[in-house]
């Protein structure tokens, strides 16, 4: 997941675009690359721990799904398809129907745009 995590800051995304001259359209795939690959490591980590149930890690949250959370946020902002991760959108979806989840999500924040 940490090699996901960078691909939403802005200073990021500005560097491929503003010095190495990268199109939208190729910014948007190595994005999604990137983001598609830490999703796809935490949905094979799901399959393969019994432990694994409404959360990541039992009935309960945990830190895992503050970070299972912090990575389907902008995966969803930049438009990746999701069908591929059946229990890591389980796992989010049980999340955010907590309200302190649901409070947390940036477009909720006082500096959304």
């Amino acid at each position: 997941m940490a090699d996901s995590h960078p691909l939403i800051v802005p200073r990021v995304r500005h560097y491929l675009t503003d010095v190495l001259k990268v199109s939208d359209d190729q910014r948007l795939a190595w994005i999604q690359h990137w983001l598609g690959a830490g999703l796809q490591a935490i949905e094979t980590l799901l399959a393969e721990h019994p432990t694994s149930g409404r959360f990541c890690h039992g009935e309960s949250p945990t830190i895992a799904d503050i970070c299972l959370v912090t990575q389907v946020t902008p995966a969803m902002t930049f438009n990746l398809p999701l069908a591929a991760y059946p229990r890591v959108m389980r796992v989010y979806n049980t999340c955010m129907a907590i309200p302190a989840f649901a409070d947390a999500h940036p477009s909720k924040q006082p500096d959304a745009e």
